[in-house]
């Protein structure tokens, strides 16, 4: 499956056009960009988000184009919640100047999306030119890091991760070492588990993981999780006062790396689940805007 959409996405940036990749935490999508064939591949992780200098020349020192150049843009969820509107203008004219022969490849956690339109100017009609999800690996895609699986193991793996990247090699791991896969008891696996949810709550892939069902029924259970946990401890250590949304993400979200991914409706979420279970002995106020 994962050549078969490759190869989809070359056709496209073959013939000068540019593509979004949506693709949640713990699904390999800077992996999945880093192969393309003569294309530059620039991680913003790389450089500092909030100085927009640095990452011009970034950008200017990685790219060198020939008569077909693909630039591969990981990692912009951040700048697409600040003003970069030189960057966007850069990238608008760049691609004016080399038309069919520069296509771009947007690595995103969620869609760039019609909000974003004020912001990318021009540049938005390119990005949205294709938009496509990075799929779930099927298991002879699967790394499994060293395990030498039973068929009927394999095939537990398969049930347990969905195909998700990160699980499967969660799931492996486990597998070879001997270790839980409890979320209680694997930090990790409760980290990367609280990450992919807070970015793409409903993502339906998810539906498909054997392990994500059981921490979400944990979830909605009586018992606190361990983000529900963060956010009680933060609010009520903050009695009586408003928390903003960046408070609550570095305090639920300490392992997350790029806060700005994590969605307002993954926060809405989070205070419901929360506010359900423990209105018997407090009450969690609202305030928007």
């Amino acid at each position: 499956m994962l050549t078969d959409f490759r190869a989809k996405i070359q056709k496209y940036l073959d013939r000068g056009e540019s593509v979004q990749v949506v693709a949640p935490p713990g699904f390999g999508k800077s992996r999945f960009g880093s192969p393309f064939p003569n294309a530059a591949f620039l991680d913003f992780n790389l450089v500092a988000p909030k100085n927009l200098g640095s990452v011009l020349d970034f950008f200017k020192s990685h790219v060198q184009f020939t008569d077909h150049t693909i630039i591969v843009l990981d990692e912009i969820d951040e700048l697409l919640t600040n003003n970069y509107e030189p960057f966007w203008v850069y990238l608008k004219a760049i691609r004016d100047q080399h038309k069919y022969h520069l296509a771009y490849l947007f690595l995103v956690q969620r869609p760039i999306s019609s909000s974003h339109r004020p912001l990318l100017g021009d540049l938005f009609e390119i990005a949205s030119e294709h938009i496509e999800y990075l799929p779930a690996l099927e298991p002879s895609e699967y790394d499994l890091f060293g395990s030498n699986p039973s068929p009927k193991q394999l095939l537990q793996i398969q049930k347990d991760s969905g195909g998700i990247p990160a699980l499967v090699k969660i799931c492996a791991m486990s597998l070879r070492d001997n270790s839980s896969l409890n979320p209680d008891s694997n930090p990790k696996l409760a980290g990367l588990l609280e990450e992919m949810l807070s970015v793409s709550p409903d993502h339906p892939a998810y539906t498909h993981s054997q392990i994500i069902r059981d921490f979400l029924t944990g979830q909605s259970s009586s018992a606190l999780s361990a983000s529900e946990t963060r956010l009680l401890d933060l609010l009520t250590s903050h009695s009586g006062q408003l928390v903003s949304k960046d408070q609550i993400c570095e305090a639920v979200y300490p392992d997350v790396k790029n806060k700005a991914g994590i969605s307002d409706h993954a926060i809405d979420q989070l205070v419901h689940r929360l506010r359900s279970k423990v209105k018997n002995k407090y009450q969690i106020i609202t305030h928007r805007g």
